[in-house]
C-alpha cells in the first residue's frame, strides 16, 4: 500500500484545525490534506480533500495505483468510483469531478490505467479487468467508511462496467451508476441492476439510442429512479463547446467541463443518495 504525504502550507492550517476538533480520516490518522494548485500539463481545479494513495495488483500481477479524496470533515461517506474513457489517462484527468463532487460531500475514488501515472505496465490491455480491479480494492480498503457506493463510468467505460456489472454487485452493489457519453444500447443497459443517469451530448449521432430509448428501457425493466440528460452545446465528453472547440492541448480544458450537466450529476446524487 502506498501513502504519501502531500501537504502545502494553507492546507497545513486546516490539519491542524481538524485534529484540534477531533477529526481523523475514515478510520485512520495517515491520510493526508490537499489544496491542489500545482502546475501540471492539466490544469488542477480548486480541491481541498483528506488524500489517501493505495497501491493493488492486477489480475496478472501488475501493480497499479489509485486515490481517494475525502472530504475534510466526517467519517462515513457515499463513494464515487471513477471508470476512466478510452486512452492512457490517469487519475489526474479527473481531478475536476473529485473539485466539484468532493464540496458536495461526496468522497471519490480514481485510479492511473496501466503505464499512466504511479501505475506500472504497458498501457494497451486489461481494462475492464483493472477498473473491476481498482473497484475491489477501493471497497476493501476502508469499507467501514463507505455508507453508499456510486459508480461514474465515461464514453467506453461505461462498457467495460456492463461486461463485469455482475462481478461488480459481488463485490459492493452500488446504490446508483452514472452512465456519461453512454455507449450501451436498450438492451446492454438493462444488465445494469441499479438506478442509472445516463448523460449523453446533443452532439452524439446515436443520442436517442444510447439516451431516451435506454433510459425508458431500464425503467421499464427495473422501476428505478432512472434519468436521461441531454447535455447541449458539448462534445461526446460533455466538455461546453458552445464557444467553439476544446483545445485539448490547453490545459486548462478541466474548466469547460459543462456547468449544467455537473448539476444534474449533484442533483440526481443528492436525490438517490438520500432516498
Amino acid at each position: 500500500m502506498l501513502n504519501r504525504l502531500r501537504i502545502t502550507f494553507a492546507a497545513l492550517l486546516i490539519l491542524s484545525a481538524a485534529c484540534s476538533s477531533g477529526l481523523t480520516p475514515p478510520g485512520s490518522n495517515d491520510a493526508s490534506i490537499t489544496s491542489l494548485a500545482n502546475s501540471s500539463t492539466i490544469k488542477q481545479l480548486p480541491l481541498e480533500s483528506r488524500v489517501e494513495e493505495i497501491s493493488f495488483l492486477s489480475g496478472d500481477g501488475t501493480r497499479l495505483a489509485g486515490q481517494f479524496d475525502w472530504p475534510l470533515t466526517g467519517e462515513k461517506f457515499s463513494l464515487v468510483f471513477i471508470i476512466h474513457h478510452t486512452d492512457p489517462i490517469g487519475r489526474e484527468n479527473y481531478q475536476f469531478m473529485a473539485a466539484k463532487l468532493i464540496p458536495a460531500g461526496y468522497a471519490v475514488f480514481r485510479f492511473d490505467k496501466r503505464g499512466v501515472g504511479e501505475s506500472e505496465g504497458e498501457y494497451g490491455c486489461c481494462e475492464a479487468d483493472d477498473a473491476l480491479t481498482a473497484y475491489r480494492a477501493a471497497i476493501d480498503h476502508r469499507p467501514e467508511a463507505i455508507k453508499n457506493v456510486f459508480i461514474l463510468a465515461q464514453s467506453i467505460g461505461t462498457k467495460n462496467l456492463y461486461n463485469r456489472y455482475t462481478q461488480y454487485e459481488q463485490i459492493y452493489r452500488p446504490a446508483g451508476v452514472l452512465l456519461l457519453s453512454n455507449l450501451l444500447d436498450k438492451v446492454e443497459v438493462k444488465n445494469i441492476d441499479a438506478p442509472v443517469l445516463i448523460i449523453v451530448s446533443d452532439s452524439e449521432p446515436e443520442l436517442v439510442k444510447a439516451g431516451q430509448e435506454a433510459v425508458e428501457a431500464h425503467i421499464a425493466a427495473y422501476g428505478f429512479k432512472s434519468d436521461f440528460y441531454e447535455a447541449l452545446h458539448t462534445e461526446h465528453t460533455l466538455f461546453d463547446i458552445s464557444q467553439g472547440p476544446v483545445d485539448w492541448s490547453d490545459p486548462s480544458w478541466p474548466e469547460r467541463f459543462d456547468e449544467d450537466t455537473w448539476n444534474r450529476i449533484r442533483s440526481w446524487l443528492d436525490l438517490i443518495n438520500n432516498q
